[in-house]
């Protein structure tokens, strides 16, 4: 088994946890990769779950997998994909201003909607209230901006007054 997984034998609370926990164990194997079996052991993992979120992670273009003989089975090695090992590398802290106040976060038909067919009443182009948050936003952010124009240029005019009198 491999060393980076030998931490990893925690049960976690939550299906986005163990999805997010298996995909490090994954991108730790690198370019590598790592068995399918090893992830499912490491994990308490039965196959059929183990291979459920191989295959969402490779739906979602995280890893691919090659199906490889191994001590007499059949199992898939799973990759990390080069672009995927990028983002990993490059993860920065998000900045949580920029949707601060959304009502996706909120929305108790978010796990209707979907960007995917703008023709349903659950579309984020057809959203009434996603509109008006980015209105909203929108006319905060220019308001922001005035303000701070403004006091810039009366800062400047006592500054300028200053200069005068010395």
């Amino acid at each position: 088994m491999s060393p980076n997984l030998l931490n990893s034998k925690s049960v976690s609370r939550n299906k986005h946890d163990l999805f997010d926990k298996v995909f490090e164990a994954i991108s730790k194997s690198g370019q590598q990769g790592i068995f399918q079996t090893e992830i499912c052991k490491a994990f308490s993992l039965d196959s059929r779950d183990g291979s459920r979120l191989a295959g969402n992670l490779e739906r979602q273009s995280l890893i691919s997998r090659e199906k490889v003989l191994h001590k007499g089975r059949w199992t898939y090695k799973l990759i990390i994909k080069r672009s995927s090992l990028a983002q990993v590398r490059k993860k920065q802290d998000v900045q949580i201003t920029s949707v601060q106040g959304a009502p996706c976060l909120s929305c108790s038909y978010q796990h209707s909607c979907s960007s995917e067919d703008e023709m349903t009443q659950y579309s984020p182009s057809r959203c009434g209230w996603l509109e008006e948050w980015v209105i909203t936003s929108f006319d905060k952010i220019v308001t922001d901006r005035l303000s701070k124009d403004l006091i810039n240029v009366a800062d400047g005019k006592k500054l300028g007054k200053e200069l005068e009198i010395a």
